[in-house]
């Protein structure tokens, strides 16, 4: 029980779905929506939820505003992409964040999928140029949360007089901030800034490698990393059942929806491997770990598929790996996080300290779903 683990959920703002690919299977998105996957995930036991930030997608900060004042306790990762918004205002938008909802704050810090989506949204940097514009953003937002007197800022990027932002965070120094990303420029900055590093789905082999390369990194600046996950996943009572959830999940995607997937973030390192992973034989990465799901959705594609002690053992692998915190998510969202919160759940606080879980039994005081319902059900 020594090992703590922190389970976090997602909220799907560009709408959710049963099978992908398939309108009839769709839930368009809402307030209702998100409100209720993330109050499922609530009192399933997860701690945190991330939602994205794509062009199909509600804006991610507002989302995350309106769903924090409707739960109680589950902190929001909330997205903080660089070059949109002037580091002072970014600074304070967080921090009054963090105090509004009584320190229920983590910071994502993204540079966005390609420069074609960035493009869109008024902003035109390559790659490694958007890294440099969120490196200054991020010491800027430091230094706006811990400094005591006021500052000027004269970076490459931004500029600024006088430097003072009120009110300050909650959580000292500052929320924690999470980044992902494989590109050596992402390394570089998480290295130098992140708390916690969150790879997309690999094997447990690679990404005990990243995790080596990565505390060497950190440790050459004089800091400390932890490591999570981003992962789908598949629960079912059975094997038998959750492979068949699985490909009925995918089985609606057409050519061209598949076709269309193959086209997007093309400069980022970390899809490049999502798309690697999607030319495994049977899409069976590793021994549970499935990628079927990244042919017919770009980011993180990668799926714990099993019954629930399969998918406490896989999790377990990557926490033997390195790998503390776990972001994790499945069709449709809601069913999947009750799901997982009844089957996997119970197993996972036998073998580690989960964070924010109750003590005596289930985290959730009552599950909306009977288990009765749940068991193969192709959610």
């Amino acid at each position: 029980m020594g090992t703590e683990i922190d389970l976090g959920w997602f909220i799907p703002t560009m709408g959710d779905t049963s099978r992908i690919g398939d309108p009839t299977a769709s839930t368009p998105p809402s307030l209702d929506l998100f409100t209720h996957i993330a109050q499922t995930a609530e009192d399933a036991g997860f701690t945190y939820l991330l939602v994205p930030v794509m062009p199909e997608c509600y804006e991610a900060h507002i989302s995350c505003a309106m769903v924090s004042a409707r739960t109680q306790k589950i902190d929001m990762l909330v997205a903080a992409r660089a070059g949109f918004i002037a580091p002072p205002v970014m600074a304070k938008m967080l921090s009054t964040f963090d105090q509004l909802s009584g320190g229920r704050l983590r910071v994502n810090l993204i540079t966005g999928g390609d420069s074609a989506e960035m493009a869109a949204d008024g902003l035109f940097y390559d790659h490694d140029e958007r890294y440099d514009v969120l490196t200054e953003t991020v010491e800027i937002l430091k230094d706006a949360w811990t400094r005591e007197e006021p500052f000027d800022v004269d970076g490459r990027y931004f500029t600024a007089r006088g430097v003072h932002v009120q009110p300050r965070p909650l959580q000292a120094p500052h929320p924690p901030l999470y980044l992902g990303g494989m590109s050596e420029a992402a390394r570089q900055l998480c290295a130098s800034h992140a708390d916690v590093h969150l790879f997309w789905g690999d094997t447990p082999a690679n990404i005990a490698k990243n995790v080596l390369d990565m505390t060497a990194r950190a440790a050459q600046k004089g800091r400390t990393l932890e490591f999570g996950m981003r992962l789908q996943v598949i629960v079912r009572e059975t094997e038998e059942q959750a492979w068949t959830a699985a490909e009925d999940l995918i089985s609606a995607a057409s050519a061209e929806h598949r076709e269309s997937v193959q086209g997007r973030w093309s400069e980022s390192k970390a899809n490049d491997r999502m798309k690697e992973l999607a030319q495994a034989e049977g899409h069976l990465v590793d021994e549970h770990l499935w990628s079927g799901i990244a042919t017919v959705r770009h980011g993180a594609g990668i799926a714990i598929v099993g019954n629930p002690e399969q998918v406490a053992d896989k999790i377990t692998e990557f926490v033997d790996a390195g790998c503390s915190s776990f972001c994790l998510s499945g069709y449709p969202h809601a069913e999947e996080a009750e799901r997982f919160g009844l089957l996997v759940m119970p197993l996972l606080r036998e073998r580690f300290a989960v964070k924010g879980a109750r003590p005596g039994g289930q985290d959730s005081a009552e599950l909306t779903t009977p288990a009765a319902a749940l068991v193969g059900s192709d959610g």
